[in-house]
């Protein structure tokens, strides 16, 4: 479920259920978590993406989702890095 924060006139934040965010993706890992456009990263919109043991995205939208694990053959312990790289840029 996704939830949207919203001012009130008091100054207190509602938060309130929402099945559209736009041309947002939300990246969810162990680290910070984060938003992009989705249109600047060519990405689908609307889409959520998690990094834990596997990866997966789930697209709001169209209600799909889709789940990449190891593939075959990988040893059972491997490091792994659970955390996605948020976007930055150099001023130069």
């Amino acid at each position: 479920m996704v939830f949207r924060e919203e001012d009130t006139v008091s100054g207190k934040k509602n938060m309130r259920y929402t099945v559209d965010i736009g041309d947002l993706c939300i990246f969810i890992s162990k680290g910070e978590d984060f938003c992009v456009e989705a249109s600047s990263c060519n990405l689908y919109p609307n889409s959520i993406f998690l990094n834990g043991r596997m990866l997966a995205a789930l697209n709001i939208t169209n209600k799909t989702t889709g789940c990449y694990e190891y593939p075959e053959g990988t040893p059972d312990r491997i490091p792994y890095s659970p955390y996605w790289l948020p976007p930055f840029s150099s001023s130069s």
